[in-house]
């Protein structure tokens, strides 16, 4: 019988959820296995604060992206605005009115598909990552939406040697998981809990492990999916 289930954290999660976790028995160690950087660009904070004073469709798919954006604007911009929904939406609605996002979805695939049903959007900004993936921009600029992408925010790598053997680890992104990866092998037993789709996709990459992906895509419900998780007859 596991008394106490050890779960690492390849990111940081609030207390809240740590010490919650904590009273079910399970204890979470934090380490994190990539950085975000705002670009700190002059040109690109100039391009922010001409988008904001024009009408656009604003996509966002993370919350580092919504952070970097609004910290270089004033005022609420004229936006119509499609996101992912979660943390990023949560994130959103600290700048602006909820009645400025026409559409969110779990995961980047589901959204570029949510835009292209709104036949009045001919061209979008995507606010992103240097990290990002091509599924978005692939999806829109197939069918001929005009798409112009600026890269606020950078992701880069922390690999570091685990050297304790734990009950679950949580992952939060594909970049998090090849970081990981790259110094790290896992015990067969260990069981993976994913944020989304495509984290999980970037896990079946390096291991044959569980892997438990969120129903939703926060924190919140990866813990959810610890608490639900039958460790000891897995």
């Amino acid at each position: 019988m596991i008394k106490l289930i050890k779960i690492l954290s390849t990111k940081s999660i609030s207390e809240d959820l740590v010490q919650q976790a904590k009273s079910s028995n399970i204890q979470i160690d934090i380490i994190n296995f990539i950085e975000t950087k705002s670009v700190n660009d002059d040109s690109i904070k100039e391009k922010i604060k001409q988008y904001s004073n024009k009408k656009i469709a604003a996509i966002f798919t993370s919350i580092n992206a919504v952070e970097t954006v609004f910290a270089q604007i004033n005022t609420m911009p004229d936006w119509k605005i499609f996101c992912t929904s979660g943390a990023t939406k949560d994130a959103l609605l600290n700048y602006i009115n909820e009645e400025m996002i026409l559409g969110t979805e779990h995961n980047a695939s589901s959204l570029a598909d949510k835009i292209l049903e709104n036949k009045e959007i001919d061209s979008c900004v995507f606010f992103c990552g240097n990290q990002r993936l091509n599924t978005l921009p692939d999806k829109l600029l197939r069918e001929s939406i005009n798409l112009a992408e600026v890269i606020v925010y950078e992701t880069n790598a922390l690999p570091q040697k685990i050297n304790e053997n734990y009950n679950g680890i949580l992952f939060f992104s594909p970049s998090a998981v090849e970081s990981f990866f790259s110094l790290n092998n896992i015990d067969d037993k260990t069981v993976l809990f994913s944020v989304g789709k495509t984290t999980s996709k970037a896990l079946r990459k390096f291991t044959k492990n569980t892997i438990v992906t969120a129903v939703f895509p926060s924190a919140e419900s990866v813990l959810k999916e610890v608490r639900n998780f039958d460790f000891e007859n897995d």
